[in-house]
């Protein structure tokens, strides 16, 4: 009842106050400027003639390596590993945390052996660790005041040198949404997954089998060399506003960039004005980088999110949709079948792409969903897998991964993490992983067929099929997609939970 509650309140606000806080966050959007001799001195540099890099924040670096984690079982298996080789210090950033998450469930040892604070916690015996969460809502919404409050002390309590603060610093109904973790200055990790269950638990496979609750797909970034400095950086500045200047001595190590690693990459990031000492006006990089990215596009633009809201970058996908070309152009976004709190915006803003399309065949929006056997008189039952990624990629060549929807919070009023990266290689590789998780099929059928082919011919045939196959519910599904659809999707794993409990009749 209470979340039947929330969301109740959530809509009432949002149709009450939305439109005079859109048109607030907006400003702030369209009044972010740079000083000019920042931009000057952007133009004597290396990158200064790339306008998709951001000029205000930390500058891009040219020496990282850079690896894709695709679906919270790779990113946590990292994760784990980098933990228990960690010998200086360990910094977390994040949203919420749930202490009992296990890092690994291949088996119940695993699962026991692998919990969040007991790993933590063995850290914690030998080097720092440092733990920066939001503090939580003051009423109604998750999580609450009362649970961070709750796990705060759960960490700190662990033992050995370890620390938890809360950030209460975010404005009335927002919230601070990084997900970022740096160890020893050596390697961090970026990108949209939580170490929470909250909602919906974050360990899942690429092949999402059916499970209670929601299915998750998710995307993190791991980070070697200097741009692990900037995340770091970030994490330094916030604990400082939070801990005070004189709780601000962290231990810290510089990078040291292997000489073959150069892939550029920058961290940019959402800082809402007026809420940090280190950037009273704000910083909107991750904006910066969407909408440039996506106005510039020649061939494709693939994205990943959870929501599709921001009026910015609504008007950047429609302005690349009617800009002139000499050759095809397409769009292809995967969004959630139900995103929490946000179906009617995504299915607004879906509507009016498929508008402005017009028939074109430029822009095609899926879902993906998984199968399993009925427990109802269905032989079959077909579940949203839930969209949480965020990710970009223009043209195989740009790409971003981080913890910023494409919604107002993301861009404008929530703080945020993304990197930004500008390689080929990493961008194509990244595109042909998630379409093969996606289409079902082997890395090497995407990597050797045009994208503009599969999106036209594969993607519909895919989605067509599976659309045939959830109708007669006669047998699972050979791959992910579905068409995104206006209004009811099907699947909802929470009713039909709820009817496996009903007595044999």
């Amino acid at each position: 009842m209470a979340n039947v509650a929330a969301n109740l309140m959530r809509r009432m606000l949002h149709r009450s106050f939305g439109p005079l806080v859109r048109r607030r966050r907006h400003g702030d959007l369209r009044r972010a400027r740079f000083d000019a001799d920042l931009v000057r001195r952007a133009r004597d540099t290396w990158w200064g003639d790339d306008a998709r890099w951001f000029p205000g924040g930390t500058p891009p670096r040219r020496r990282n390596r850079v690896t894709p984690l695709v679906d919270g079982a790779a990113y946590l298996a990292d994760l784990r590993q980098a933990l228990c080789e960690a010998q200086h210090y360990v910094y977390i950033a994040g949203w919420f945390c749930t202490p009992e998450m296990p890092l690994d469930q291949s088996s119940v040892e695993a699962m026991d052996e692998t919990s969040l604070l007991r790993v933590l916690g063995e850290v914690a015996r030998r080097v720092p660790v440092r733990v920066l969460l939001w503090n939580g809502a003051n009423f109604l919404f998750r999580p609450t005041k009362s649970m961070t409050e709750k796990v705060c002390g759960t960490i700190t309590q662990q033992g050995g040198d370890i620390r938890c603060l809360l950030d209460g610093t975010a404005h009335l109904t927002h919230c601070h949404h990084q997900k970022a973790i740096v160890i020893d200055g050596r390697v961090a990790f970026v990108g949209g997954i939580d170490l929470t269950t909250l909602q919906g638990d974050r360990w899942d496979t690429p092949c999402h089998p059916l499970r209670v609750g929601p299915n998750w797909h998710d995307v993190q970034l791991r980070l070697e060399g200097e741009v692990v400095a900037d995340v770091e950086a970030n994490f330094r500045q916030r604990w400082a506003a939070v801990a005070g200047a004189g709780a601000a001595e962290l231990p810290h190590r510089d990078p040291i960039p292997d000489p073959g690693w150069d892939t550029p990459a920058q961290i940019v990031r959402t800082i809402p004005r007026r809420t940090y000492p280190f950037a009273p006006d704000g910083e909107y990089g991750i904006y910066h980088a969407y909408v440039r990215a996506l106005r510039s596009a020649e061939r494709l633009i693939y994205l990943e999110n959870q929501y599709l809201w921001c009026p910015e970058i609504m008007d950047a996908l429609i302005a690349a949709m009617n800009r002139r070309r000499d050759g095809p152009f397409r769009i292809a976004i995967v969004l959630p079948a139900r995103a929490y709190d946000g179906k009617w915006d995504n299915d607004r803003h879906v509507a009016r792409l498929r508008e402005v399309d017009g028939g074109r065949g430029i822009v095609s929006v899926y879902s993906p969903y998984t199968s399993g056997p009925g427990s109802d008189a269905a032989a079959f039952i077909y579940r949203p897998i839930y969209v949480h990624a965020k990710v970009a990629i223009v043209d195989d060549a740009w790409l971003t991964v981080g913890s910023a929807n494409l919604n107002n919070r993301g861009l404008a009023t929530d703080s945020e993490i993304n990197a930004v990266v500008r390689d080929a290689g990493l961008a194509r590789g990244l595109r042909e992983q998630l379409w093969a998780e996606h289409l079902g099929c082997s890395r090497e059928e995407v990597a050797s067929a045009d994208p503009h082919e599969l999106l036209d011919h594969l993607w519909p045939a895919r989605a067509e099929e599976n659309a045939a196959i959830m109708r007669r519910a006669d047998r699972p599904l050979p791959s992910a997609v579905l068409r995104y659809e206006v209004g009811r999707m099907p699947g909802a794993w929470l009713l039909e939970e709820a009817q496996a409990l009903t007595v044999e009749r």
